[in-house]
């Protein structure tokens, strides 16, 4: 007998490798209870990009500790345990800052009807962020303080008061009439002590002042939510809370929250899943606060780790991506194919080692054991036997993989908002992955999504496809009417932008092809016309409705990447796009908080303004060799050119990376704000008009130098 050494090692390394894998990748169960003891391992628990899925809701605790016992193991545990519900708590161990006023500046002089908002993505649905103004005032963030600074007029502008979160930095605001809500993230350890809680993760604070007085802001409401700030939005007087955290089998599973002084948990029957297997398991909160009564609302999602939201007016969207594993699908395989040749004595072991309770063994070690039989069975097999086995699972592998037209899907729970009420309602999967918020938008019902399919090799063909782009239309049940696929192949998406019935979209790999693309009719959807240029565009915006805007960087032929460049495309004949005016940075490296931001970009046709953020890396080096502050351009629909640099080499946290973090106007005024430093400039000439230093030092008895 000749022994083929080559496919027997070959063989060995398959084992091997798929015995590593049982110890570390564990998806998850269909539900509660799901147990597959007979028939085809794990057949229930394969992810079908077909079946159709409908939120489950949790009909007892012991539902949901079922759920995460079959999950040990397949994600990070950092969730709470030993909760003491309904505790008292003295209102001061709650307080998140001491407020230490400024002194008093200015009174105030009225404010002005013209200024900018927040940039967001829907227009009546804000976005939470580190800067708002009212028109008079400012209300900002750097590190762990929050500034109120009377902003207008500009000359006249100061810190009129600072409140001080030294338990939690705020990560992003709303400002609506007299309420400034603030948010962020909380670990203090001996608070959660105090609460009877044993923390691994953190806790999401946010807090509702009424800053009717300025010099004296009054803590109205107080709310503590389980998990890591993820995303916010607000709706007239509705804010959107959401959280991210990771559960874990315990006493007490369920999501808490804290209400004023009452700890409290999400109840059972608003925490629901969706049956399919997960990979890594992670609750997705969506915490709802009606700024007028001070009630609030919560409803948790189990899902896998989120990656964007989108809202509309009346839904939040949430997406992340689900992959096929090509080893996962051989490990199931070889347990199908050895199991039945298993000798009678291995085959009860391994049914019994399935039926032991998960609280004994989790499912990574039932399977690690599993692995650790079939592997003392192949050991023991003949180069023949060997090869023969090897050929069998190659050929089921094909045959499993011939099931699957993608091996990447985008995941999308459609949950409906309207105020208080928070109801998930539909859930849908795409080919693809998607590159960011603005992949995603509603349009008359419909969503519309943009996704990339990755390159991807596959040991069975021993080939490498391309990357491809696609285009979706979802009903409201998120069923596909119709989809645009073969898109720029080889390419990615780097960025969209949806207006009204069209889809305008950036990909890239060399050369920047921008694309129109008709979505008037949802079950047709046809491309209208594509230009190619060098470089591409990270972020688009409209400038109207035939003239867009985008921002990213230049390029050579080759696809080598350059500095900053800002395109204005014209779109008006849609099938011959064309981009009729840029600028580009003569810095090589330079580049903009803006590219990957959105609310760092300002923009007022009105006004012919556009300001973003700019940094190039030369600048570190000193000697005037580069630029760190706000780039500021007069633009219209058909030019583009730079008017000139606000500084804020005094306002850099660090010798490196990016100063400015937002920018907005107040009438005649451009106010630019990096981490310590406010500067407000002339709108007609960008004369210096003031700075205002963001100073984190609170007064006291010790003088600071």
């Amino acid at each position: 007998m000749t022994i083929k050494a080559s496919t027997s090692i070959a063989f060995t390394v398959i084992i091997a490798a798929l015995f590593v894998l049982a110890a570390c990748t564990v998806p998850g169960p269909l539900g509660p209870g799901t147990t597959t003891t007979t028939g085809t391992y794990d057949d229930a628990r394969v992810f079908t990009p077909d079946q159709k899925l409908e939120a489950k809701a949790f009909t007892s605790v012991a539902d949901l500790e079922s759920f995460l016992q079959e999950n040990q193991g397949s994600s990070y545990y950092g969730g709470w345990a030993g909760s003491t519900i309904e505790m008292d708590m003295v209102a001061e161990e709650m307080a998140m800052d001491a407020a230490v006023p400024a002194p008093t500046a200015n009174k105030a002089q009225g404010g002005s009807d013209d200024y900018s908002e927040t940039n967001v993505q829907v227009q009546g649905v804000d976005e939470g962020d580190i800067i708002k103004t009212d028109g008079e005032y400012i209300y900002t963030v750097s590190g762990s303080t929050l500034f109120i600074v009377k902003a207008y007029p500009g000359d006249e502008a100061a810190v009129e008061h600072r409140l001080s979160f030294g338990k939690g930095q705020p990560q992003g605001l709303f400002v609506k009439d007299d309420r400034l809500v603030v948010f962020g993230r909380l670990t203090d350890y001996g608070l959660f002590d105090e609460l009877g809680i044993t923390s691994r993760t953190s806790m999401t604070y946010v807090e509702v002042y009424d800053v009717s007085d300025k010099d004296d802001p009054e803590l109205e409401e107080e709310f503590l939510f389980e998990g890591n700030y993820f995303e916010s939005r607000m709706i007239d007087d509705h804010v959107y809370v959401v959280t991210q955290s990771y559960p874990e089998y315990g006493p007490r599973p369920m999501p808490l929250f804290v209400d004023g002084d009452v700890v409290k948990e999400v109840p059972i029957s608003s925490i629901r899943y969706f049956p399919y297997p997960y990979d890594s398991v992670s609750f997705v909160t969506i915490n709802a606060i009606d700024l007028d009564s001070g009630d609030h609302s919560s409803e948790t999602l189990a899902v896998e780790a989120s990656r964007e939201l989108y809202m509309s007016h009346n839904n939040i969207y949430l997406a992340y991506t689900k992959h096929i594993n090509e080893w996962e699908l051989q490990r199931r395989i070889m347990i199908d194919l050895v199991v039945p040749e298993l000798s009678e004595a291995d085959q009860e072991l391994v049914e019994k080692i399935k039926l032991t309770d998960n609280d004994v063994l989790s499912r990574a070690e039932k399977e690690q054991k599993i692995f650790s039989i079939i592997e003392r069975y192949t050991n023991y097999l003949s180069p023949d036997e060997a090869d023969e086995l090897e050929e069998r699972m190659e050929a089921a592998l094909e045959e499993e993989l011939a099931k699957y037209d993608y091996f990447e899907y985008t995941v999308i729970n459609k949950v409906a908002v309207d105020g208080l009420d928070i109801e998930p309602v539909a859930n849908g999967k795409v080919p693809g992955y998607v590159n960011n918020q603005f992949s995603l938008d509603e349009y008359d019902g419909v969503l519309r999504v943009a996704t990339t399919v990755n390159a991807r090799w596959s040991s069975v063909k021993d080939s490498r496809t391309e990357s491809e782009n696609f285009v979706f239309t979802l009903d409201e049940d998120l069923e596909i009417l119709d989809s645009l696929d073969g898109i720029a192949p080889g390419e990615s998406i780097y960025s969209t932008r949806y207006m009204g019935e069209r889809l305008y979209m950036v990909t890239f790999r060399q050369v920047d092809p921008f694309f129109v693309i008709d979505l008037s009719n949802p079950k047709d959807i046809e491309p209208l016309g594509e230009l190619k240029i060098p470089g591409f565009s990270r972020y688009l915006h409209p400038y109207d409705e035939d003239t867009i805007i985008g921002i990213g960087r230049d390029a050579t032929v080759s696809g080598r990447t350059q500095g900053l460049k800002i395109s204005l495309f014209d779109v008006s004949d849609v099938a011959s796009p064309e981009e009729v005016a840029s600028w580009v940075s003569t810095q090589q490296y330079s580049q903009s908080t803006a590219e990957y931001e959105h609310k760092a970009f300002l923009f007022s046709k009105e006004k012919g303004l556009l300001v973003i953020p700019a940094y190039s890396y030369d600048w570190r080096y000193g000697e005037d060799r580069g630029y760190n502050g706000a780039l500021v351009f007069d633009i219209s629909k058909d030019d583009i050119n730079v008017r000139g640099l606000i500084d804020h080499s005094k306002g850099a946290q660090r010798s490196w990376g990016q100063a400015v973090e937002r920018s907005l106007y107040i009438d005649d005024f451009l106010y630019t704000k990096s981490y310590g430093l406010l500067r407000i400039n002339s709108l007609d000439d960008l004369e210096s008009v003031k700075d205002v230093e963001l100073d984190q030092k609170v007064e006291g008895d010790i003088p600071v130098y």
